[in-house]
């Protein structure tokens, strides 16, 4: 799983092209703001392609851990990552910028090969994935609450970063192992 957990975070700390997973919004109606910058812009496509990774594992977790609490996390993870991306779908649409709510191939590979993990296994890679996640995400989210040019995206990273700091704190105190960086 190590191997996985690398290749998680080569792929969350590799910018994914713009292309792919975000698109202007179909003309269905006039954005209500200006486009969104470059840089907002791949940074909304990075987190949706993570919110989607995340609530894929997490779906996973509250059937394939075996202990209550790991359980309990990744429910509460779901819910989390489930309404961000809600409102962060909300933010960029009103930016004319429809998100995909597709993981990457490498986040693609590393869910399926979870999907093959049960019992204290699975637990241990979960959390040892939702820890590199959340520290990988935590200092993009940080970059962006302090250079987005959106007011709104700059509030939205911000609070979304003392959120991600509690899942990190949660996911070590069951057992993740401190991630790289």
């Amino acid at each position: 799983m190590r191997n996985c957990a690398a290749l998680f975070l080569f792929a969350s700390v590799s910018l994914l092209p713009v292309l792919g997973m975000a698109a202007p919004a179909p003309n269905t109606a006039e954005p209500e703001l200006p486009p969104l910058t470059d840089s907002d812009s791949t940074f909304a496509g990075n987190v949706s392609a993570l919110n989607s990774f995340e609530i894929t594992i997490s779906k996973m977790a509250t059937t394939h851990a075996k202990r209550r609490k790991v359980q309990e996390l990744a429910e509460k993870l779901l819910k989390e990552h489930t309404a961000n991306q809600k409102t962060l779908s909300a933010l960029t649409l009103k930016h004319g910028l429809a998100l995909h709510e597709e993981m990457s191939s490498d986040e693609q590979q590393i869910a399926e090969h979870l999907e093959t993990e049960n019992g204290s296994k699975f637990e241990r890679d979960y959390l040892d994935l939702q820890a590199q996640a959340s520290s990988d995400a935590l200092a993009m989210f940080q970059n962006e609450a302090e250079s987005a040019s959106d007011p709104d995206l700059k509030a939205y990273a911000s609070a979304t970063a003392d959120n991600l700091q509690t899942q990190l704190t949660d996911t070590m105190k069951l057992g993740a192992n401190k991630p790289s960086r």
